[in-house]
């Protein structure tokens, strides 16, 4: 598709200068430390000597030769108000992080991610056929020196309407002016595993007895065919003789039993990073020049993640008065990956259903993958999941490309100018292969001798020009007073190009080898040119207000593209006041109010030209000599305009025992107005169904703490502390409908147990409510004992076991934590070092994706479950009696549908996690005289080593998501390779 974009018109491009983050600190440590000076935006400061705004950073100690392949996996738990979740275990996965609440319906919840004056976007899945792609594992994490993360508009308006989530600033490392050439290396080696499953499925023996129970159960169902048994073994000869091919009855009678999860995954994946670096610099020129490379063999047989990457940067001072510098971070990505979602073809969905007594090779060799003869849905034909991740894949290769140019020049006493360039190229190839009798596709037939073959192409190209001038001065040694004001340019293009065919001959991945194919592209574009000025007053160092002002253009809106944000804050250091307590060392009380503009929808592609009506033409259906169809593909919004998000923040920062105890305590309300959703149209008018209006308003409020302590600190021994706990909660206040549902879909983004509707949390459960067992027979209301059933409505004063006849209720919960906390220690005795972090989340729901498959309720008599399914399941056969299990009697066909959506697969999410545990030996400088090494640092690591949850339910892993682009995803486990855990050892060296 070719749409030529309405955009702005602009007389001139300014050059903007993006985010520098300058930071001066006592020593790096493995916890979260207050920000010295953060230079945001155009050599805009937030200085916390006169703190306003909500803002926190995490050191390059962190990121250091990391096990994780994305930088947002290492700041779970380490900043207060920040909550993560994980789409998959995957290296190269996307990611869900949420700063202070989900601010928006659309798009994705993540928050704006900066790197070095390079805005890159949230980190949401921009790939073509991939699963899921993580643009932020591009970075190389070994090369940042710290990571800014911005919570209030105070401090995140300055990014317009790309921060409205949250800003996170990366800052790369650099050389230092008159420095001696340094060099370091560093390498780790650690093997990985699930970091929390509990999902034990059920071996030959027990698949064989719960197929004798569901039989025994099933006695006297209409139409089953199902003979009156007089003892139990005749109900489990039944289900062999019916169920059972030749082939598994043999293994069954030998005990040859298929460990479908082993034959998929590896024993245990393996990680390895090396890292080297050349830094230094003379009296006007410094450098960095660094490289790495980072190598995974994941969870799941034939993954495979390397990145390459190399970063260099440069500082020179042309004059007392012109400074230069340029940045360069370059990746190449080799990924190989599995289809995903709920298909057969995902190996992690067929190792859970398949039978333990379905072996994977034939006798002759060949894979064993045709369909049960009586149509019982255990595997569908084709999808062995073990020949179909040997003979199918999905291979990509990313290069990645992002720089950053800037100048700051003092042209005058007190008058400075300020310009960056930054830019982001992404070139992306994606591969798909699938070999003949694989039918992944349903146009596929398994019996032509013919594979398929996908070639997809995506260019991604963003850049921003910035220009920013600024008056700084000091009056009377009191007034401190700096004015700024200047330009943004942001252009930002997608381009995508894709052939396939299912006409391939041969297990040659080459359209050569086929006889037809089919073509299509995507060009996608969208721009923003803004105004801002801001204005920083501090008198006698104790009061400071600020306040800043952004005129916004977006081409992506209606008829009013332009908005026009301001914030307004101000501190107090009351330290410094004489009627101060002597007893406090540092106080200051803050303030901020603002109002700022968002366009959930722009950093995704897709949706760039819902201001204007747009036809597709669609080829798919009717493949051969069908012409395919046209039609309306978005009706056009043209009265489609910003987002408000109005941020109030109240904090204070006080320490004590010169300030080796802090505490910093945050209070915001937000609020979005004229939220985006979907708009209706009347059904008279024939369609559309829906498009894009301001139609809903959010609210999200909150309190944040962090407390760092040193209790003790001298010549050997030393221990930091850091605490962090966040109360969140984000709730709908108006929408344009009464209940919206997100159900009778198959994709990742439904979810059938949330609802929107106006006074109730943002995805709050919305569902059928269980009601458990029923322990003894109600002929009134036809209940039998063993029947699973649901409470008929919300007050939870009558039960049915006729799902029709019960209505869906609010649960007051939803997937999205009310509580976060994060607690860190670091211990050092002279040269061993201790240091640990455990995160939680509490007060939340998740949900098992996969529920209907791991314990089905005899739906699908050959498909294996979880263990529960047998020995807790209700049934009154002879020698298995269970009266006071937790799951209904198991029945042919589950004709009450008890295995569908209801609150019965809802579980309290809540957990602690062992996120990281390090210790390390630093020899420090002792090897310096003899071999000249100035460092040698040896270190052992864990991470996501223990989780401890508190629903003994919980089988799966609480910090699951099904996508990082759609709110809908949060909290759902989805058929994915799970979270892991690694053990790790490494070296640092420097010299």
């Amino acid at each position: 598709m070719n749409v030529k974009l309405r955009v702005l018109s602009a007389g001139a491009v300014f050059f903007m200068g993006a985010s520098m983050l300058a930071q001066k600190k006592k020593s790096d440590t493995a916890a979260t430390k207050e920000i010295e000076g953060v230079v945001v935006i155009g050599n805009i400061k937030l200085d916390p000597a006169q703190k306003v705004g909500a803002y926190n950073v995490v050191s390059k100690a962190n990121f250091e030769s990391t096990p994780f392949s994305s930088v947002d996996d290492v700041l779970n738990g380490r900043v207060a108000g920040l909550n993560f979740s994980s789409a998959s275990g995957d290296p190269g996965s996307s990611n869900m992080v949420i700063i202070r609440g989900v601010s928006s319906l659309i798009g994705t919840p993540n928050p704006l991610y900066v790197i070095d004056g390079v805005v890159i976007g949230k980190g949401a899945d921009n790939a073509q056929v991939m699963e899921s792609w993580n643009p932020l594992a591009s970075i190389d994490p070994n090369a940042i020196e710290s990571v800014s993360v911005l919570k209030d508009a105070s401090a995140t308006a300055l990014y317009g309407s790309r921060g409205a989530n949250g800003v996170i600033i990366i800052k790369t490392k650099k050389g230092r002016f008159n420095q001696k050439t340094r060099f370091e290396f560093s390498s780790e080696t650690g093997l990985q595993e699930r970091a929390f499953d509990k999902m034990d499925l059920m071996n030959g023996d027990e698949y064989v007895k719960y197929g004798g129970l569901l039989m025994w159960n099933s006695q006297g169902l209409a139409g089953a065919n199902i003979p009156t048994f007089t003892d139990f073994g005749q109900a489990q000869q039944h289900f062999v003789d019916t169920y059972l091919t030749p082939s598994q009855k043999e293994n069954y009678l030998n005990k040859n039993y298929t460990d479908w999860t082993k034959a998929v995954n590896r024993n245990s994946s393996v990680v390895n990073t090396y890292s080297f670096s050349a830094s230094g610099g003379g009296e006007n020129t410094s450098f960095r020049l660094g490289g790495s490379y980072y190598e995974n063999l994941p969870q799941i047989k034939t993954s495979e993640f390397d990145r390459l990457s190399l970063n260099a940067a440069v500082d020179h001072k042309a004059s007392e008065k012109l400074r230069l510098g340029l940045n360069l971070n370059y990746s190449n990505i080799k990924r190989r990956t599995y289809f995903g979602g709920r298909a057969s073809a995902n190996p992690v969905t067929s190792s859970i259903m398949l039978s333990p007594l379905r072996s994977i090779y034939k006798p002759d060799g060949s894979y064993n993958q045709e369909s049960n003869p009586n149509g019982s849905q255990e595997m569908s034909e084709g999808f062995n999941p073990v020949s179909i991740l040997e003979e199918t894949y999905q291979a990509s290769t990313i290069n990645t490309l992002i720089g950053s140019a800037n100048m700051d020049y003092q042209f005058a006493k007190n008058l400075y100018f300020s310009s960056t360039f930054g830019l982001q190229s992404q070139n992306m190839k994606e591969i798909q292969y699938v070999g003949a009798g694989h039918p992944v596709y349903t146009i596929m037939d398994i019996t032509s001798g013919l594979g398929f073959l996908g070639d997809y192409r995506t260019t991604i190209l963003d850049w921003n020009w910035t220009n920013m001038f600024s008056y700084r001065n000091v009056f009377a040694d009191r007034h401190s007073v700096e004015l700024f004001g200047g330009m943004e340019y942001q252009n930002h293009e997608y381009n995508t190009f894709g052939a396939n065919t299912f006409s391939l001959q041969g297990n040659n991945p080459y359209f050569a080898f086929s006889n037809e194919q089919r073509a299509s592209n995507q060009d996608i574009q969208w721009k923003q040119i803004s105004y801002i000025g801001r204005l920083n007053y501090t008198f006698d160092g104790k009061y400071t207000v600020t306040g800043q002002l952004r005129r916004d253009g977006n081409s992506t809106l209606g008829d009013k593209k332009n908005g026009t944000f301001w914030s307004l804050g101000g501190s107090w250091a009351l330290e410094k006041e004489s009627f101060a307590p002597k007893f406090f060392s540092s106080m200051v009380l803050r303030a901020s109010y603002g109002v700022l503009g968002n366009i959930p929808y722009a950093d995704q592609w897709g949706s760039q030209y819902n201001a204007i009506p747009t036809l597709a033409f669609n080829s798919n259906y009717g493949w051969g000599d069908s012409q395919g169809y046209g039609g309306i593909s978005t009706p056009g919004n043209p009265g489609l305009v910003w987002e408000e998000s109005k941020h109030l923040d109240i904090g204070t920062d006080f320490g004590f025992f010169n300030n080796r105890l802090k505490f910093t305590l945050d209070y915001y309300d937000k609020k979005t107005d004229k939220t985006i959703f979907f708009a209706y149209p009347a059904h008279e008018s024939g369609g559309p169904l829906n498009y894009y209006g301001n139609v809903a308003t959010l609210s999200n409020k909150g309190f944040e703490l962090v407390i760092e302590g040193t209790p003790i600190k001298n010549e050997n021994f030393s221990w930091y502390i850091n605490a962090n706990g966040a109360y969140s909660k984000t709730k709908v206040l108006k929408l344009n409908q009464d209940l919206v549902t997100f159900e009778g879909e198959t994709g990742d983004a439904s979810n059938e147990l949330v609802a929107l509707a106006p006074g109730h949390l943002l995805g709050e459960y919305y569902t059928y409510l269980w009601a458990g067992v029923a322990q003894a027979d109600d002929p009134t209301k036809g209940i039998k004992a063993g029947d699973g059933i649901w409470y008929t409505n919300g007050d939870k004063t009558d039960v049915t076991n006729d799902k029709t006849k019960a209505d869906k209720a609010w649960m007051g919960k939803s997937a999205f934590p009310i509580y976060n906390i994060g607690l860190s220690n670091e211990l050092k005795y002279k040269n061993v070092s201790l240091s640990f972090l455990l995160s939680g989340q509490f007060d939340f729901y998740v949900q098992n994706g996969v529920h209907s498959y791991t314990i089905h309720d005899g739906a699908f008599p050959t498909r294996n479950q979880i263990k529960d399914a047998l020995y807790n399941s209700y049934t009154d056969a002879p020698g298995f009696e269970n009266h006071n299990a937790d799951n209904p009697k198991a029945v042919l066909g589950n004709p009450n549908l008890s295995r569908l959506e209801s609150s019965r697969f809802l579980n309290k999410g809540d957990h602690i996690r062992l996120k990281e545990l390090k210790i390390a030996y630093s020899f420090g400088d002792v090897l310096k005289k003899s071999v000249g090494i100035n460092n040698l640092t040896i270190y052992a690591r864990g991470t996501n080593l223990l989780t401890w949850v508190f629903d003994k339910d919980l089988n799966y892993d609480p910090e699951s998501n099904s996508n990082s682009w759609s709110w809908l995803g949060k909290g759902r486990y989805w058929y994915a390779s799970p979270v892991l855990k690694t053990v790790s050892f490494g070296v640092q060296l420097g010299f």
